[in-house]
């Protein structure tokens, strides 16, 4: 099974986090691995994680960015 690791720029607030692993749940997604630091200079949260569980790397990739809480998302490579 294909695994896809991920950098995301959420909002500062605990509800974007929650927002993502609802939204990453609702689509079947695995998660195997997420951290979150919030940066308050920032005013955001910076996530990694690495799902498993799709299809294709860009249905992944575009569902998330329609996200209004995730202001960056970057895959990453292994």
């Amino acid at each position: 099974m294909s695994e896809l690791k991920l950098r995301l720029v959420t909002t500062g607030s605990l509800d974007s986090l929650e927002k993502v692993l609802h939204s990453s749940a609702e689509d079947g997604l695995k998660i195997s691995n997420f951290s979150a630091e919030l940066v308050p200079e920032r005013g955001h949260y910076e996530v990694r994680m690495s799902v498993s569980g799709f299809t294709s790397q860009q249905q992944v990739v575009s569902k998330l960015a329609m996200e209004k809480d995730i202001r960056e998302l970057t895959p990453l490579r292994r």
